[in-house]
């Protein structure tokens, strides 16, 4: 019983120590209040699950078993600028793949995350 316990419970350490470490915050403006903050975070949510479904396997680095997600500069972060002046993303991501609204969602997330230290 007491082997159990102790496994159940490094087990559960275990997880809470992988999801906080996997954890992507965002980085809204402090005057971002009420409903509009709402939205916002609905949409960065959708755009952080979108980013790691099209964007990840290519952009995401390792280091020290944390996966990093870069910091984008702004001008890197323009609809037309991501699918049409690169031509790599041109072919791994067309309309039919990522929509023009969940390429937005993206940059949303990629916009507002916590910047890197």
């Amino acid at each position: 019983m007491k082997k159990t316990i102790t496994t159940l419970l490094a087990i559960t350490f275990a997880m809470i120590s992988l999801a906080q470490r996997n954890k992507v915050t965002y980085d809204f403006p402090p005057e971002m209040t009420g409903k509009i903050r709402e939205d916002f975070i609905k949409r960065w949510e959708t755009g952080k699950t979108l980013y790691g479904i099209n964007c990840a396997k290519c952009h995401n680095t390792k280091k020290k078993r944390k996966t990093i997600i870069p910091d984008f500069k702004p001008e890197q972060l323009t609809g037309y600028a991501l699918r049409v002046k690169n031509a790599q993303h041109e072919a791994s991501m067309p309309d039919n793949q990522v929509s023009p609204e969940e390429l937005g969602l993206i940059v949303t997330f990629l916009v507002y995350k916590k910047k890197c230290q």
